[in-house]
């Protein structure tokens, strides 16, 4: 099982086909399987805005933590639950130590898919109860009517039509249907005794379908089969069809489910009572004080930050030139919050400093690997250890004359430790008294920053 995943690993989506299509699948067969988180994952990836290529463009995990409210292990159980489910395809690559993730969304199974794919169909069961899946199944099955008690005398291709050069025609296509479904390990279920076992009773044939092959391996996962027991429950559902013995797999499921649960005295089996205890078993990463509050400078815009942590009201202009700032470095927001708080404090004055300034402070920044806030506040405090450092081996430092001279030596401790001091506590009276323009300009500059009318 690969646990790898960082939030600061970055991923992009790639989507073939509209997730919409399939609401009512995933709502009504897949909801009380995988459970809301699964599902709210899903749906995310499919909204997605893509690429003529299907791809979206790369964003970091924090995306998805923030926006669906997940911890890092609640994302990764929800994650894994859909590759299992055969839901998503998790694909990575590690780039100089900085991972990236696509994440391949699969297609629903339809209804009739699902009712067909014996695993799917008796999980769900199980989950809903044989009442509710019984309306579910009358409700959404395309089998209105049964036809169980009629030959099928359809005539093939072959009895009504002639091809001089069969050979140069390719029915690949008839076989070599892709199916949907749970992505099951096939080393878990040892085909070849069955086989040994199947032999005996000139029943190897029987299990040369692959389709039907995946529905074997399929009961064999939920209800922890032997090739030894598989071969007895397929002993008993065989029929024999247009002389051909054929294994009847609804037969089959009922058998086994009946010999497990009544027989055996197991457990109705659920995916909530087989998640591996491993994986939900895992304790959650505790945040530090440093991570929690690097954290919320990611999730706050720098007009926002500003505002209500240094107490400055940007105007118009500031803030475009910051913004165009960010599009030229392409800093995160948590980077620019700290890069903006530095550049004040550096400069001595509680304004912004002249955008010329700020650049030439960023431009020493974007050469560093900064991610997020977190990555700035560690930049900044090993500048300022190896600015004390120097400092201290010097035998006749340089005398300041000023104020903001001595502001050079990167202050951030102190402001910084202000600010997480303060971290979710109430938050004291502003010393700056806020005006009604000065509001009034914080809105326009909001409108013009998101462009979605009133904030």
């Amino acid at each position: 099982m690969n646990n790898k995943f960082s939030v600061k690993d970055y991923y992009c989506v790639y989507n073939d086909f509209d997730t919409s299509k399939r609401i009512k699948e995933l709502h009504n067969l897949y909801l009380p399987l995988l459970g809301n988180d699964a599902i709210s994952l899903y749906t995310f990836f499919g909204s997605k805005m893509l690429s003529d290529k299907n791809l979206s463009k790369s964003y970091l995990h924090y995306d998805i933590l923030d926006n669906l409210g997940l911890s890092d292990n609640k994302f990764l159980i929800a994650r894994k639950k859909l590759e299992a489910l055969g839901l998503i395809q998790s694909l990575y690559f590690d780039n100089n130590g900085i991972g990236q993730f696509i994440y391949k969304i699969k297609e629903a199974l339809s209804f009739e898919e699902f009712f067909n794919t014996p695993v799917l169909a008796k999980l769900l069961e199980n989950t809903l109860g044989s009442n509710n899946y019984s309306d579910l199944v009358n409700y959404y099955s395309l089998d209105k009517v049964s036809f169980k008690s009629f030959e099928d005398i359809s005539a093939k291709f072959s009895d009504v039509f002639r091809l001089e050069n069969l050979n140069d025609f390719s029915f690949d296509y008839i076989t070599s249907k892709s199916v949907n479904g749970p992505n099951f390990d096939e080393y878990f279920f040892d085909f070849d005794k069955l086989n040994f076992y199947l032999a005996n009773s000139y029943l190897t044939d029987v299990i040369s379908d692959p389709e039907v092959k995946n529905r074997i391996l399929g009961l064999a996962h939920i209800y922890k089969m032997t090739p030894e027991d598989m071969s007895s429950a397929i002993e008993k559902s065989v029929e024999i069809s247009n002389g051909a013995s054929e294994i009847n797999i609804n037969v089959l499921s009922d058998y086994i489910a009946q010999l497990n649960v009544n027989v055996r005295k197991q457990e109705v089996p659920t995916l909530d009572r087989m998640i591996n205890k491993n994986l939900v078993g895992e304790k959650e990463e505790q945040l530090t004080e440093d991570e929690k509050f690097a954290k919320e400078v990611d999730n706050t815009n720098f007009v926002e930050y500003l505002n209500k942590q240094v107490g400055i009201v940007l105007s118009k202009i500031d803030a475009k030139n910051i913004e165009e700032l960010q599009s030229k470095y392409n800093f995160p927001t948590g980077v620019l919050n700290i890069l903006l708080e530095y550049s004040i404090k550096q400069s001595g004055k509680n304004s912004i400093p002249h955008i010329n300034y700020i650049d030439k402070i960023a431009s020493t920044w974007s050469a560093q690997k900064l991610f997020g806030a977190k990555d700035a506040i560690d930049f900044v405090r090993a500048n300022r250890n190896q600015k004390n450092k120097a400092f201290s081996t010097n035998k006749s430092p340089q005398k300041s004359y000023s104020n903001n001279r001595k502001s050079n030596h990167a202050p951030f401790p102190e402001y910084l430790q202000n600010r997480q001091n303060s971290f979710n506590q109430s938050k004291k009276e502003e010393d700056r008294v806020v005006t009604k323009e000065d509001e009034d300009t914080f809105k326009d500059l909001m409108k013009v920053l998101y462009n979605k009318g009133d904030v």
